[in-house]
């Protein structure tokens, strides 16, 4: 399967608004007849992104919007996820993975991302993260 058109959502920053972003991603599995195999984890990669758009950088403000933007290449969908907030430091974030973090309820998201998909990086002002995921 090869096509770089792009596949747009733009979503309020409200948790509610989740279900949209489902329905948009299963919309694009069937139309680019994508396995279900790799469902669960695209859908986590893009939850989790979605996420922390609405509460860290839109600071859970729903005049606010989180845009995600899907294009599939061979073998490979290429993910976007950008909010209107002011950003953040990546390095700054604390690995979840370390003793004093593990018990920790939060700061989960971008490990996930990190760990499930085969890149992942951000933009400059830590507003929009592209990752992707090869199937």
């Amino acid at each position: 399967m090869s096509n770089n058109s792009s596949k747009i959502l733009k979503i309020k920053s409200d948790k509610s608004e989740l279900h949209l972003v489902n329905k948009f991603l299963s919309e694009i599995f069937v139309e680019h007849n994508l396995s279900q195999k790799i469902y669960n984890k695209v859908f986590l990669c893009i939850s989790e992104a979605v996420i922390n758009s609405i509460v860290h950088g839109n600071c859970n403000n729903n005049k606010n919007f989180v845009l995600i933007e899907i294009y599939c290449l061979t073998n490979t969908l290429h993910i976007n996820i950008q909010d209107e907030g002011d950003g953040f430091n990546l390095y700054k974030v604390r690995d979840p993975v370390r003793a004093e973090n593990v018990k920790k309820e939060a700061g989960r998201g971008i490990h996930i991302i990190k760990t499930l998909s085969d890149n992942m990086e951000y933009n400059d002002k830590g507003n929009r993260v592209h990752f992707k995921i090869r199937f």
